[in-house]
């Protein structure tokens, strides 16, 4: 039988000298007479410096949340800006925060009663936390993103938005000049734009109000249609719902799209200065348009338009260079004329080198079509033909900025 040592018996019978004292830990420091400590430059008081100042070190402790026992939650920091913002109902986005914090109740989807915590903000003030709850984004794109979690703090001005909780939940931000793009496994969600230092979220500000859930449904429909429809004002959605074209709708007074507000800006319109013609294809307008100087996908820099001055109906040809203009002429020359009997009497253009080649000249004048040229740097004598080319580009602008899409697309 093997028998086991103690190991603590060694340590037993050692004899300790108690006249022998630990050396102390060497200082490499050089010893020297310490320098006197004077006047604190963040409290104005003597004896200490100001990296040692214990108001300085309260700092380290601010913008927690305050239980009602005294310990703090492990929450982290709020702007002490937004207790001096006026209030908004906007959204705003935080990468620095990781709470979200939101001031009014009716936005809340789910709401639970607090028990007494306050938030302690970057300023040293207390904010008290009545509750919290759950609250829905909805963005002007149709997405919807569920903030859990947040904290109802009515002295707050700026509901804010943590932009880690969000990342944690699988979206992710990308920050490009002004703007911000929200997107989730490669989808788009939302974006927002810089205002003052801070992202603001472009949301639906009627589908984000609780207490307007009557409304929710109806401005949803509109909204679908409105993007269905490519933006289109809406007292044509209006005369396309009493003609049974499309759902009938509520329009909410005083409600804009804020992507047409980006994205449709006009300038002062040019006076009507002459009637329409009353026959088809006795005046055609015509013009051609850059596409922001960006391909298509199938390699086309320009595209067309040719417009009859009667029935303002629109043919719109995409072109790869500006000499294809006259074979897209004769294309819709041959239709037009084969479909409705009749002949082109005129052709109104700008004095594009399209349109002011020898061939052109050559062609309307061996079918007897009266090329009418515009002065130069008029834009406003082919008014119909740039009125359109604003409209079908408007239209394609709030297509991709709604769906976060390149110019290429």
């Amino acid at each position: 039988m093997v028998q086991k040592k103690n190991p603590h018996a060694s340590y037993n019978n050692m004899k300790v000298k108690p006249d022998v004292k630990p050396k102390a830990a060497t200082n490499f420091k050089k010893k020297g007479k310490g320098k006197a400590k004077g006047d604190c430059f963040v409290c104005g008081k003597s004896g200490h410096w100001a990296k040692d100042c214990p108001e300085r070190k309260d700092r380290k402790s601010a913008n927690m949340v305050i239980s009602e026992g005294g310990g703090t939650s492990g929450y982290g920091k709020i702007l002490p800006t937004v207790l001096s913002v006026f209030h908004s109902p906007d959204w705003w986005v935080d990468t620095s925060a990781n709470i979200h914090v939101c001031a009014d109740i009716s936005l809340f989807s789910s709401y639970q009663v607090g028990r007494g915590s306050s938030l302690l903000m970057g300023n040293g003030l207390l904010a008290a936390v009545h509750g919290v709850g759950t609250v829905d984004l909805k963005f002007i794109s149709g997405k919807t993103v569920q903030l859990k979690n947040v904290q109802h703090v009515p002295s707050i001005k700026k509901n804010l938005v943590s932009g880690s909780l969000l990342c944690r939940e699988g979206f992710r931000l990308v920050f490009e000049s002004n703007k911000c793009v929200v997107s989730k496994y490669g989808t788009f969600v939302g974006k927002g734009y810089d205002s003052g230092g801070l992202f603001r979220f472009s949301l639906n500000d009627m589908c984000n109000n609780h207490n307007a859930v009557n409304h929710i449904s109806e401005n949803d429909e509109s909204n679908v249609w409105h993007s269905r429809l490519c933006h289109v004002n809406f007292g044509c959605m209006t005369r396309l719902a009493n003609m049974s074209l499309i759902p009938k709708f509520t329009l909410v007074k005083g409600s804009k799209c804020h992507t047409c507000v980006q994205s449709k800006q006009p300038r002062k319109p040019h006076k009507a200065s002459e009637a329409r013609n009353l026959a088809p294809l006795e005046l055609v307008h015509s013009d051609l348009c850059e596409m922001n100087g960006l391909l298509t996908k199938g390699g086309k820099k320009y595209f067309m338009t040719l417009i009859d001055d009667c029935t303002r109906f629109c043919y719109v040809y995409l072109l790869k260079t500006k000499d294809e203009a006259l074979h897209y002429f004769k294309i819709y020359k041959a239709e037009v004329e084969n479909q409705l009997e009749r002949k082109i009497k005129r052709l109104r253009s700008d004095r594009g080198g399209e349109y002011f080649s020898n061939e052109f000249a050559s062609f309307c004048e061996e079918f007897g079509i009266i090329h009418e040229m515009t002065s130069p740097y008029s834009p406003q004598s082919n008014r119909v033909a740039e009125r359109k080319n604003r409209t079908l580009t408007e239209m394609v602008n709030v297509m991709l900025d709604t769906a976060g899409l390149s110019k290429e697309w």
